[in-house]
């Protein structure tokens, strides 16, 4: 749990965060990227986990995207990292709130955010799973229920469509 002060009143998030030895924050919530937020040199940095490398530029884009949005990172400031697949962002001086504060708070809505968007395109894909594998009885038909018939639906036998055929 981290605790912070934004202007007037106290705000708490809780992230799965740690210090490392060069004082830098690790944020390791997120499945697909980890974030590090480096105070001395007032910047953001994100870099994919090792498993997740094709899904992880769109989910960094859409980071700062979202840190720009909400005034914390300076979007001319975004560009590619010193390791590998990263991109950083510079977090601008402030004098009236802890701009290193304010930039967790903002990472933390994004790591909220993400997770809920997460948690409904799994139920999507549950919900789709459930109606292909267990169907109403509106949805479906038993075998045989439906007649056959000699002419039945949009291909008609013996006509074929080829629409550059009779071009000249």
């Amino acid at each position: 749990m981290i605790n912070i002060r934004i202007g007037g009143p106290q705000a708490r998030v809780k992230l799965n965060a740690r210090k490392t030895l060069e004082n830098n924050l690790l944020i390791l919530d997120h499945d697909i990227i980890d974030i590090v937020l480096l105070p001395e040199a007032n910047k953001v940095l994100a870099f994919p986990k090792n498993q997740s490398i094709e899904d992880a530029y769109a989910v960094q884009n859409r980071f700062f995207e979202f840190l720009a949005d909400k005034g914390v990172v300076e979007r001319s400031s975004i560009q590619g990292g010193n390791i590998f697949n990263s991109l950083e962002g510079l977090i601008p001086e402030a004098t009236t709130v802890n701009p290193l504060q304010a930039a967790v708070y903002v990472i933390s809505e994004f790591i909220a955010e993400e997770a809920d968007v997460k948690r409904t395109a799994e139920e999507y894909e549950k919900n789709l799973e459930d109606y292909f594998l267990s169907p109403t009885d509106r949805d479906s038909t038993e075998l045989g229920e439906v007649p056959q018939e000699a002419e039945k639906g949009a291909m008609q036998p013996g006509y074929y469509y080829i629409p550059l055929r009779y071009r000249m």
